[in-house]
This record gives structure tokens, sequence and C-alpha cells, in this order.
């Protein structure tokens, strides 16, 4: 469990570097519990969601496969469909749950209260997997979200891949995020 979240916490470290350095991996500031707790805040992460993370990840069937351009004789299209063969999107609400209370600690990590780190959270949630999380009013979460697509583009259909996530559009599209939330509370973000 610790080695699978500390590897989607390098991930989250890289995508979110334009907006700042969210350190190393602390599990002891996390809420973890045994059941399900989606509505509460902080947002915790649940053993369950984490099996279901990792019973996905050592399966296979994390989400799907890309294997575009494998059939062409196009040079450029099979670099691409062998870069990409290995990785899979992420559209499951056990990723959801977890990249939500991942998120929600890199925004603290930020300089974010907990309610701006909440709201940060389940929007990062939902740009990476298309399952949201609501732990507050949807309405700051989706302006949170047109912040990104303004940015970086609307996600990909069916999903984004981790190494769409690190390029510098996303990057770009997670700061302008962060500096969105810093916002509210002010006249601009109300």
């Amino acid at each position: 469990m610790k080695a699978q979240l500390a590897v989607e916490w390098a991930r989250f470290r890289k995508a979110l570097a334009a907006a700042g350095d969210i350190g190393e991996l602390n599990l002891e500031e996390w809420r973890l519990v045994a059941e399900r707790d989606r509505k509460g805040i902080p947002p915790a992460l649940s053993v369950a969601a984490v099996q279901g993370l990792l019973k996905l990840e050592k399966s296979g069937l994390r989400g799907q496969v890309i294997r575009t351009g494998e059939e062409t004789a196009i040079p450029t299209m099979k670099l691409v469909a062998q870069a990409q063969a290995h990785e899979v999107r992420i559209q499951d609400a056990d990723h959801s749950e977890a990249y939500a209370v991942l998120a929600y600690q890199a925004g603290r990590r930020l300089g974010l209260d907990e309610a701006k780190a909440v709201v940060f959270g389940d929007a990062a949630a939902y740009l990476m997997t298309n399952w949201m999380q609501a732990h507050v009013e949807g309405s700051r979460t989706d302006r949170v979200i047109m912040e990104f697509k303004k940015t970086a583009g609307a996600p990909p259909e069916g999903g984004f891949l981790w190494s769409q996530l690190l390029s510098l559009s996303c990057r770009n599209g997670f700061k302008a995020m962060v500096d969105l939330v810093r916002q509210m509370g002010t006249p601009w973000f109300r």
C-alpha cells in the first residue's frame, strides 16, 4: 500500500511542479479509514480504495490500454503506440477516491487551507479519472475544472494518461487551478 501511494505521490509531485514543491510523502498527515467516507472533510482514503487500486494495478485491468497505431506503417505512430502500450487510463472510483485525497494533501502542502484544498482535490480527481468526488459544492469545483481546461485543454476522450498529465500544458493547467483556488473567497471568486 505504501509503495503504491509513494508511486502516485511522485507522479503528483511532477505534475504539480509548476505550482510548487509538495515534498515527500508523509502518510501520518492523512486520514486513513477502514470503510469508505466520501463526504468527510478532510477527505479520507479508505483501505477498500487502496486495495481496489492495488488489485487493478496487479491485474492490468486498471483502465483501457492504449494501442493506437500498432497496425500502422507510419513510424511516428508506431513509436507513440510502443511508448504508450503499457500506460493505461485511470477511470475508476478507487483511483478517484485516492486521487482526491492525494490532491487534497498536495494542495495543503502548496499552502491552501482545508476548504480550498478540498476543492482542488475534487477537481483534480475528476480531471484525472472522470469520476467526481463530492466533498464540497459542485459549482466551485466546476469553475476550477474549467480553469484547467482553459489553460491545458479538455481531457481527451477516455481520460488522461500520466504521460499527458506530466506535460508542460497540464503542469500549467494545474498551476492555474491552484492559483484560482487561492483566490476563493475574494471578490474575483465568490
